[in-house]
């Protein structure tokens, strides 16, 4: 459906436990002016302007206020998926909206209700949700992008006035790129906490920047960077401290605080593990991307895929031209995207379930170690898949996806940044792995050497066992095939991996950082495995939970398509350790190209199961009318309209 209104069974399991609050914001949505025409025309002012506008309107709606005001609450089941789901439909209606919603109340109010007290949350959380300020949040400086340890900034405390003095030592402590930088009034700054002439490490600071009628607080410079690729509507600034007093309880006091007298106090006493723990109680904010993303990817393909049945080109000789979307390099494009972002609809349920879980049972994000190696590699994943996405959304609807009603290159534009915010996908990749590497030592046990032949002895016996299924070309139709590859190959890159750097180190005395830094591309080929066993798990295991029949087929057929693509994305690997035979390397491929053309009907179904309303589409080409682009206008496709009947489902031989 384009439009709130009736749910099928689909598009409630694709929404989960809270469709029926997704469907009410859609609603409140749809009915504000504001998100009922592009803004890619105005001017910077002109954006910023309208993205305040918006914002206000989101926030000020029942739902998402009441939802920002439990954000204070302790353990509030279910908090951090529904917070995902408001997160996802804002990007859906404008992505500067959805980024700026996301500096405002995710990281600012994230950095608040995470590290700071519950008195502090709500001296400088609540009236943000009540509109009475914005905040921003300053942790990225000109020096130090992804280590986030290594920032400049200083915090020394003065016990003689009991306050905080803010400093930018020199230009490479400058905060950059700071949503929010030339309209918010107060800053989450993280810098190094200094006590005495000790340095204890970053620590959260609440800075007032300028006040509601935009006088500039003493001390403090906000230089306005103006011109990006995209997200116009966002004011990204960089903030500059000249010895800015603030009061001692602006130090946001959960993981660590100053007496009167100067003596600092922290529950965690080991430096590196305070930090670990700070950062971590972040890590909601990340994931946050990885729907912000998903946002971009249902849009585009919402718009590729209702274009291609749509559009005609070509056909048999003095026969009618066919729609695009019947040539194969067409569905062959689009349609493994479109399973890509299911799998990510419920790997993505599945970690803000596992936070939920955590945190309403009083446990740290930092005790969870298989959120610390999925969090970052989703991140990564979606992101990267979202820009692969849209790009092949762009050329599968030729030079209509490159006009900017038709909204694909303003998606483009908007979310290529998502690749290097809030942490590099390079940097994430070995975040993911440093944490499987420690899980793998724990499992050796001390004696490393010990436990590397018995892990190279498994891997034989796993070879074995795993390599009669690979030699079995009529095997590749089933799921667990598909999913013990997946798993071979991360197993067998962990493996080596740890055999590399323990030769490094032990044997080499190499440098960790040499050692770890001459193996980056086995780092990075090892996450990406991770995440990609990790996706098509959830997603088989969302398929067996779904109550419909029919719509457990569809998501069979595409579940496959998942699994098959990753698999054929790297045959070349699987060829290479004599995993997969010649034949049953152009079996996956076979299987690929019939899977895809199989579903590439009822992709008009799934993308109809979205529920984007249509003022967030705005489309021409996906059957939206615009009266500023009547020459782009394509009818909707009869299949995408509700009332109409979908096409015949294709049988499959392929099993769950």
């Amino acid at each position: 459906m384009s439009d709130p209104g009736e749910s099928s069974t689909l598009s409630r399991f694709l929404d989960g436990d809270f469709w029926k609050t997704k469907d009410r914001f859609r609603e409140d949505i749809s009915r504000c002016e504001l998100f009922h025409s592009s803004s890619y025309d105005l001017t910077l002012d002109q954006a910023r302007d309208l993205t305040a506008e918006r914002l206000h309107y989101v926030m000020r709606t029942p739902l998402l206020r009441q939802h920002l005001k439990d954000q204070v609450k302790d353990r509030q089941q279910g908090f951090i998926t529904k917070s995902l789901g408001f997160t996802e439909l804002v990007c859906s209606a404008d992505m500067a909206t959805g980024v700026k919603l996301g500096v405002v109340c995710g990281l600012y109010g994230g950095a608040v209700t995470n590290l700071g007290s519950q008195e502090q949350k709500h001296t400088w959380y609540l009236p943000v949700a009540d509109l009475e300020f914005t905040g921003m949040f300053a942790m990225t400086e000109r020096g130090h992008g992804s280590n986030v340890r290594g920032i400049l900034t200083e915090a020394h405390y003065d016990p003689s006035t009991q306050e905080f003095i803010i400093h930018t030592p020199c230009d490479d402590a400058q905060k950059m790129y700071i949503g929010n930088a030339m309209k918010g009034n107060y800053a989450s700054v993280f810098a190094q906490l200094v006590v005495d002439g000790q340095t204890q490490g970053p620590h959260c600071f609440i800075v007032p920047i300028r006040d509601r009628h935009g006088v500039m607080s003493p001390g403090v410079t906000a230089i306005d960077m103006k011109h990006k690729e995209g997200l116009h509507g966002v004011d990204n600034g960089i903030l500059i401290f000249d010895h800015v007093r603030i009061p001692s309880e602006n130090l946001l006091s959960r993981f660590g605080s100053v007496s009167a007298d100067g003596v600092y106090s922290s529950p965690i006493q080991n430096k590196s593990r305070r930090f670990t723990a700070m950062l971590a109680a972040l890590t909601p904010t990340r994931l946050g991307l990885t729907v912000q993303a998903m946002a971009a990817m249902k849009l585009g393909l919402i718009i590729a895929v209702r274009y291609s049945h749509s559009r005609r080109q070509f056909g048999p000789k003095d026969q009618d031209e066919v729609k695009i979307i019947e040539h194969q390099t067409q569905y062959l494009r689009l349609m493994p995207h479109l399973a890509a972002v299911l799998a990510l609809v419920f790997t993505t349920r599945f970690a803000s379930g596992m936070m939920d879980d955590a945190l309403c049972s009083g446990e740290d994000l930092e005790s969870s170690r298989t959120l610390q190696a999925l969090v970052p590699g989703l991140k990564a994943y979606s992101t990267w898949q979202n820009i692969q996405c849209l790009q092949e959304c762009r050329e599968c609807t030729g030079g209509m996806g490159f006009m900017m009603e038709n909204r694909i290159p303003a998606l483009k534009c908007d979310s290529d940044v998502f690749v290097t915010f809030e942490g590099d996908n390079v940097v994430m990749l070995q975040v993911v792995v440093r944490e499987l590497m420690s899980q793998y030592s724990r499992q050796m046990g001390t004696n490393l050497v010990g436990g590397l032949i018995k892990s190279w002895t498994n891997s034989v016996s796993d070879g074995l066992r795993t390599s009669v299924l690979g030699f079995s070309p009529d095997k590749v139709g089933d799921l667990r095939f598909l999913l013990k590859a997946l798993n071979y190959r991360e197993r067998t890159l962990q493996r080596s991996l740890a055999a590399r750097l323990y030769a490094k180190v032990q044997k080499n005395k190499d440098p960790f950082f040499d050692a770890w830094n001459s193996c980056l591309h086995h780092i990075t080929s090892l996450a990406l495995a991770h995440i990609h066993r990790v996706t098509l798990e959830q997603f088989a295991l969302a398929v067996q939970r779904c109550p419909v029949q029919e719509d457990r087929t569809l998501l069979t057929k595409f579940c496959l398509l998942h699994g098959t693509s990753l698999l054929y994305q790297e045959r070349g690997w699987y060829l290479e350790h004599h995993y997969l035979s010649p034949s049953t390397s152009r079996k996956i491929r076979s299987q690929l190209l019939e899977l895809c053309r199989s579903v590439k009907d009822e992709a008009l179904k799934v993308v109809s199961d979205f529920k984007v309303p249509s003022c967030c589409i705005q489309a021409p080409i996906a059957g939206i009318a615009n009266p500023r682009a009547r020459w782009a206008f394509y009818p909707l496709p009869d299949a995408a309209h509700p009332a109409l009947s979908l096409p015949q489902h294709h049988s499959t031989t392929s099993k769950l």
